[in-house]
Order: C-alpha cells, then structure tokens, then sequence
C-alpha cells in the first residue's frame, strides 16, 4: 500500500531524468574488482530490473529510461568492471565475467528475482546469467537493438578495427555517427558528448575482441538463445532503420519459438531506443514483466527414485 502511495505522488518521469541521470554511484568489491552500480526504487516489492550496458557505456546510459522503470519498480543498474568513476585499467575478461560479477552482487544486495534489461551486445552477457540462474530466478530478459543476425562485412571489420592500435578510433567513430543515423534527439546526442569519456584503446580493443568471439562461438544471438534448456520470456526490442532486415527474421524464430520469444520494432532512427524512445521501451517493459509473472513457473523435478 505504502509502496502503492509512493508511486502516486511520484512527479513525470520526464521531471525525474534531470534529478536521476548522475544519481549516487555505489561500488563493491565483488570477485576481487570494483564493480559500480546505482540502485534506485529500493522500497518497491516484486523482481527488480537490472540492466546490462553495452561495451563502453556506464550507468548514466539509463538516465533516460531509469526515471519511467523506478516508479513502479527498484532498478539496478551495474557497469562492466573498468566502467565505474575509476577507470583504471582491469586484468581482460569477457562476458562470461561479467555475468558472475552481477550473479555476485546481487546476492550481496539479497535480490532474489529479477528482469534483465539488456543494451546491444550487454546482451551476451545477460543470457549467460540466464543460463546460471534459470527463469525461476531471471524470468524475463528485454534486449534492446542487438544484431540477432551474423556481423555484416562492415561490421565484422569494425570489430577487427577497434583492435588495432592505429585504427580503434576513427573506426569507433565511424561506429557512432552510424549509430546515432543523424542523432535525431537531444537525450541522444548529450549521451554521446558528456557520458562516454575515460575510455581507451584497451577497452575498445576489448569489446571488439569479445563481441567477434560471442558470433564465432554461437553464431547468431538467436542461436545462443535456443542453446538455453529452459528459457526465460526473451523480448526484442529493435530500433526501426533495419526493420526490412529484422521483421522476417524475427517473426520466423517468434514462430519456432512461440513459448517464449517475442519481438517489437520501437520505429526509431538510432541505435540506442531507451535514450530515443524510453517512454516506447518502459512499456514494452512492464508489460514483459506482467507476462513473466503471470507464466506458470519451469516443471519441478521430482527427487524421488523408483
């Protein structure tokens, strides 16, 4: 009830972005390394949300969308190791890393349940942690505009190029005017100038690395997905430039996969739909998480023996 009261008096989400975007940043010490995270609607009953940043990106990648999700719901939001306020440089890993690094501090916060919210290629790293917990304890994951597809030409050389010492940054910059298709938005735009700075050749280098590792191993998303036994609601939320690529591609594995994979274009023109349209992906997110809660939970082995 109390819980019910705070969210009415709560002001718009849009009044909240300005008060939230540089919102206090905890860190823990968690697998040996500091690891940065904001944590906002504390008192809200129910899973919380956690989000995944992609490569490069720290927390204030949320600020647009955290102020429509904490309303109703606690957000958790934790950056890559290296990603916090210090960004020294950190021995290399990979995705695999990171979803024990957030297995690992949301224990230490004793969060039971909880939606993972995905950015691009954070994506990886969240169905690995769906893979270690299971949909009984992760019983949804949203993925924001990730290629479900092999790298294109282009893009599997912009991988290789943010490996190299003499091209990573006229490659990443390339990525990001691409990305921004025009920067149509201001939230879009402010991101880019004030919240992607610290970063250097090692961990662009990095990203390219564990991303063009991520398609070799699995080849697509949708493949790493279906290797899942027992899959969380999985939703796809794509940005709209690609839409003749994605919508066959998407209603055929919607289609094999009806149980648990859906899909939504949310028609924007940039890269990043929860700094574009962030009113368009909380609600594809509370309406995730009402399904989640509503699907009858996996099958109980039974541990008797014959």
């Amino acid at each position: 009830m109390a819980t019910k009261l705070l969210s009415l008096l709560m002001p718009n989400p849009g009044k909240l972005a300005k008060f939230q975007s540089d919102g206090y940043v905890y860190i823990k010490t968690i697998n040996g390394h500091e690891i940065a995270f904001t944590d906002f609607g504390y008192t809200h009953d129910g899973p919380a949300i956690v989000t995944f940043s992609g490569w490069n990106q720290d927390h204030r990648g949320w600020s647009d969308l955290t102020p429509y999700l904490m309303i109703h719901h606690r957000v958790i939001s934790i950056c890559f190791r290296g990603h916090g306020p210090n960004r020294d440089p950190v021995s290399d890993f990979g995705f695999a890393e990171h979803a024990q690094d957030v297995l690992a501090l949301l224990d230490s916060l004793s969060v039971d349940r909880f939606i993972g919210l995905a950015a691009s290629h954070g994506a990886w790293a969240a169905i690995e942690l769906a893979a270690l917990v299971g949909r009984e304890r992760m019983p949804a994951l949203m993925i924001l505009d990730l290629t479900m597809t092999e790298p294109s030409p282009q893009f599997a050389k912009a991988l290789k190029g943010m490996q190299n010492p003499e091209t990573w940054r006229p490659t990443v910059l390339a990525l990001f005017k691409q990305w921004g298709s025009g920067i149509p938005k201001i939230s879009v735009a402010a991101q880019g100038l004030k919240n992607l700075g610290g970063f250097g050749y090692e961990t662009w280098a990095r990203s390219g690395r564990t991303i063009e590792e991520a398609y070799r191993v699995w080849g697509t998303p949708f493949e790493r997905l279906r290797s899942l036994p027992d899959p969380p609601l999985v939703h796809h939320v794509y940005s709209g430039p690609s839409k003749k690529v994605n919508e066959p591609l998407h209603a055929k594995f919607e289609e094999d996969n009806p149980q648990w994979f859906s899909y939504y274009c949310a028609k924007g023109k940039t890269h990043v739909p929860h700094i574009e349209k962030p009113g368009v992906v909380s609600k594809q997110t509370k309406a995730l998480i009402e399904r989640a809660l509503n699907r009858p939970g996996p099958a109980k082995t039974s541990s008797k023996s014959g």
